[in-house]
């Protein structure tokens, strides 16, 4: 095996090592696993109608910024808070777009050439973001469940939050997709 493959095979362990290690602290901080339960517990009640009543595809997207965390500023420069020009010329009118969606049209969307198309707006399990990512979610004072909800707005900038029943609650607006950095 040639010294570039063994160095990558050694970077692929290294960071299957760090990612085990995050796993185990972010697990220790929680002590049940009720979380996703008792997230929800605040949510609305409604009545669902549709084809399968135990689905919120077929329910419209709803969002909230409520409970974002827009303090203080991300290691790698970028304020938490986005302000409200970013606010007013890229979010909002995204998220309003968003609103006339039902969740199955949202997770549908996908982007990519033939060869390799991705999903443009997925959940993505806390485990796989950036380990100063999972840190600030064990020190917000809510309970976070171990899935959160990512949009992808362009090229590189990206929405966070969490979903809960068809109600899409803003966590982060990450500008650079450094909290899900990818090579």
């Amino acid at each position: 095996m040639s010294k570039k493959g063994e160095a990558r095979i050694q970077r692929q362990l290294e960071k299957r090592l760090k990612q085990s290690e995050r796993t185990v602290r972010q697990s220790a901080v929680v002590e049940d696993r009720a979380v996703r339960s008792e997230y929800a517990k605040g949510a609305p009640k409604q009545i669902r109608l549709g084809a399968d009543p135990g689905s919120i595809f077929q329910m419209q997207m709803c969002w909230t910024v409520d409970d974002a965390d827009r303090e203080g500023a991300w290691s790698w420069g970028v304020s938490r808070d986005w302000g409200d020009e970013i606010w007013e010329a890229d979010l909002r009118p995204k998220l309003i777009e968003f609103e006339k969606l039902r969740w199955a049209e949202i997770e549908s969307h996908t982007y990519g050439n033939e060869g390799k198309r991705h999903r443009s707006h997925h959940p993505m399990e806390t485990c796989h973001c950036c380990g100063e990512a999972q840190d600030r979610l064990s020190k917000l004072e809510r309970a976070y469940p171990d899935i959160l909800f990512r949009f992808r707005l362009g090229n590189l900038p990206r929405l966070w939050g969490v979903r809960v029943v068809n109600e899409f609650q803003i966590l982060w607006y990450d500008p650079t997709h450094q909290i899900y950095p990818v090579d």
